[in-house]
């Protein structure tokens, strides 16, 4: 493998750290959809037979309880861009946490040194 030089990875990692300070609001979670009853005794929905409403809802688990909420249809997007900057986010996480382990590499001030060959 050939070596990479420091101030490449300097650079690189700077040019990380500016576009992680350039994301957007964020969010974890998932947005699904499913049926339910809408709760009115005389809609269709309210019957076996009838169809089911259609809704969005987000779900997200936070110090191990799981909450649920509804989205509305014209917050679907602004929800999905949020979680697709949060997943933008550990991209950026996983590759700067990547670039700064090959910075550490061989500055460990207790290391052994290399050894030269002799020639005898």
């Amino acid at each position: 493998m050939k070596p990479v030089n420091p101030a490449d990875l300097e650079r690189r990692r700077d040019t990380l750290l500016a576009r992680l300070r350039a994301l957007p609001n964020l969010m974890r979670g998932s947005v699904y959809e499913r049926a339910r009853k809408c709760g009115r005794p005389r809609c269709g929905c309210a019957t076996s037979a009838g169809p089911k409403h259609r809704t969005r809802q987000l779900t997200v688990t936070l110090g191990g309880k799981t909450h649920t909420r509804y989205v509305r249809v014209d917050a679907v997007a602004q929800v999905q861009a949020q979680i697709a900057s949060y997943h933008a986010l550990w991209a950026l996480v996983e590759e700067l946490t990547a670039v700064n382990l090959e910075l550490l590499r061989g500055t460990h001030p207790g290391g052994r040194a290399l050894r030269t060959r002799r020639v005898r």
